[in-house]
């Protein structure tokens, strides 16, 4: 794997996830926390997202050999989750996935049951995350790409944790339009790489589409 497919991927993953677009919603779910408790939030929010790329990027292949589905099948199918986790950065749809946490007094919050859920899963991590490691993995074959590959999801987690890390720097610099613009941005970077996966599929499939 080069250098720059490595970087590629690393900003990829960091895109699909959107902590910077996810940032008003984690200000709230941990506003009552207190930063020690948010500090935990972001560790194991973070341990929970790099198990998740990992997991996927090594055992891609048994996991399609365990539920017999084809590579190009699982890659139609990651990229159109792709271009709906897009169209949803573009409308800003996060709040139906998340409870009334924000309510409970500090002493109450679940630091466990909150980074799981609904932060790391679905907030930064989901099926279409898990569709496009796969397929990268199955891309990529091999153990030391498979090794280069985790170690770009690594990257792009702690990426992750470093803009939640600061989030309260990142909201009061960007602001509210700040983020919906940078959200909006990676939204379109997203999409890309879906319709991407999705022609990629489709000729596969269907060579004669493509003159073959």
């Amino acid at each position: 794997m080069a250098w720059n497919k490595f970087i590629g991927i690393t900003m990829l993953l960091y895109a699909l996830t959107n902590p910077v677009g996810v940032i008003p919603i984690f200000l709230a779910l941990t506003r009552q926390a207190g930063s020690i408790k948010t500090h935990r939030i972001i560790l194991l929010a973070c341990a929970a997202v790099a198990v998740f790329f990992v997991g996927s990027a090594m055992l891609g292949k048994e996991i399609l050999q365990f539920f017999n589905v084809g590579l190009d099948d699982f890659r139609i199918a990651g990229g159109l989750l792709a271009l709906v986790i897009a169209f949803e950065m573009f409308q800003a749809q996060y709040g139906k996935f998340i409870p009334r946490a924000d309510e409970a007094s500090g002493s109450e919050i679940d630091i466990h049951g909150l980074a799981i859920t609904p932060f790391a899963i679905p907030l930064l991590v989901g099926p279409a995350e898990m569709s496009i490691m796969i397929t990268l993995s199955n891309d990529n074959p091999g153990w030391i790409a498979k090794a280069l590959l985790a170690a770009a999801a690594l990257v792009a987690t702690v990426l992750i944790g470093l803009t939640l890390w600061a989030a309260a720097a990142i909201e009061r610099f960007l602001g509210r339009t700040g983020i919906s613009v940078m959200t909006r941005v990676m939204a379109l970077v997203v999409a890309a790489i879906g319709v991407n996966f999705i022609m990629t599929g489709i000729r596969n499939e269907l060579p004669g589409l493509a003159g073959r």
